[in-house]
C-alpha cells in the first residue's frame, strides 16, 4: 500500500514537471534569440559625459525578505536633476503584493516579509517631481508600485522602455506589464541604439540585456564623477556578480526560463565594468550592497 502511494506521489511530480516544462518551452525559445549586442565601457563612459548631467541619486526599499540566499530586497532608485525633476528605476510593491510576492518563497525557508510602504507613500510630495520612470524588466516586484504612483500624480510622469522590453514578452513578464497597462502614465519607446539615452534627463542611458527576461534592460547614471550602474536581475546580488555564481537550475529552467548562457556572458561583462574606477554596479535586489557602496536612503 505504501509503495503504491510512493508510486503515486512520485508520478504526479513527474508529470507536473512535464507539463511545467513544456510550458516554458515558447519562452525558452524565445529567451535563447535573444542577445542585443553589449556596449563596451570606453563606450559607455563617453555616452555618459552630458552637460546638465543628475545631482544626486537614493534609493526606497517598498519591502525586505531574508532567504536562504541573502536580503532580498525591492526598492525604487531615486535620481535627482539640478532642476528639480526626478527620475525612478524600477517602483517595489506596495505592502499587500509585497506580502503575497514572499509567501511561497517562506514555503522554502525564507522568513516573513517586511514591508515600508509603497514608493508613492515614501515620496510623500515628492512624488509631483517624478517625471520619468524606467523598469530593468517587467516582473511584478518591479512594477507594481507605478499605478499608485501616477494616480498619486498631478501631472502623470512618463514610462520609459526599450524597445525590446516593450516589444517582447513573456508569461512571466505579462503579469508585471499588466501594472502599467493599469496606470494612468503615457509610455514612451527609446531609440533603437546600443547604447540608449533617456530623452530629456541627461546623463541617463539604457542598454538592453536579454539574459534574464526578453526585455531586460541596464540603466546607467552618472553623478559628480562617479558611474552607477543598475543591472536588474541578471544576479539577485552583487557577490553572485563578483563571484560568477549561477541562478540555482531549478529558478532558471522552471520559475523564470532564463537564458544561462547569457546571464553568464552579462555576469562577465558587468564584473569587468564593476572593476573600472569609479563605478559601481548594483543589482536591483541588493540593498544590502546599495547602502554598503553609499547609496543613501530617500529623505524628502
Amino acid at each position: 500500500m505504501i509503495r503504491k502511494v510512493v508510486l503515486s506521489v512520485l508520478g504526479f511530480v513527474l508529470v507536473s514537471g512535464v507539463i511545467l516544462l513544456a510550458a516554458t518551452v515558447p519562452a525558452r525559445w524565445q529567451i535563447q534569440h535573444i542577445n542585443p549586442q553589449l556596449p563596451d565601457w570606453t563606450a559607455l563612459d563617453a555616452a555618459l559625459h552630458q552637460p546638465g548631467g543628475p545631482l544626486s541619486l537614493a534609493y526606497i526599499n517598498t519591502a525586505s525578505q531574508a532567504t536562504t540566499l541573502g536580503e532580498l530586497g525591492h526598492p525604487a532608485i531615486v535620481i535627482d536633476w539640478p532642476d528639480g525633476r526626478r527620475f525612478l528605476i524600477d517602483t517595489g510593491m506596495p505592502p499587500a503584493e509585497a506580502q503575497a510576492f514572499g509567501e511561497p518563497m517562506e514555503l522554502l525557508g525564507a522568513g516573513p516579509t517586511r514591508t515600508f510602504g509603497a514608493v508613492d507613500v515614501q515620496l510623500g510630495n515628492a512624488v509631483q517631481s517624478v517625471k520619468g520612470i524606467a523598469f530593468t524588466h517587467l516582473h511584478s516586484d518591479h512594477t507594481a508600485g507605478l499605478p499608485g504612483i501616477c494616480v498619486a500624480q498631478s501631472q502623470a510622469a512618463t514610462v520609459y522602455q526599450a524597445p525590446l522590453q516593450q516589444k517582447e514578452l513573456n508569461y512571466t513578464t505579462e503579469i508585471g506589464l499588466a501594472a502599467l497597462d493599469d496606470a494612468v502614465c503615457p509610455r514612451a519607446v527609446l531609440g533603437e541604439d546600443v547604447i540608449m539615452p533617456v530623452p530629456g534627463f541627461p546623463g541617463l542611458l539604457a542598454v538592453s540585456l536579454g539574459g534574464h527576461t526578453p526585455g531586460s534592460t541596464l540603466y546607467a547614471v552618472r553623478v559628480a564623477g562617479k558611474t552607477w550602474i543598475f543591472s536588474g536581475d541578471i544576479t539577485n546580488d552583487l557577490r553572485s556578480l563578483q563571484e560568477d555564481i549561477p541562478k540555482p537550475w531549478w529558478y532558471s529552467t522552471l520559475v523564470v526560463p532564463e537564458n544561462v548562457g547569457r546571464t553568464a556572458e552579462l555576469r562577465a561583462w558587468l564584473k569587468n565594468l564593476d572593476a573600472q574606477p569609479e563605478v559601481t554596479v548594483l543589482p536591483a535586489h541588493d540593498v544590502v550592497a546599495m547602502a554598503a557602496a553609499g547609496l543613501r536612503g530617500f529623505d524628502e
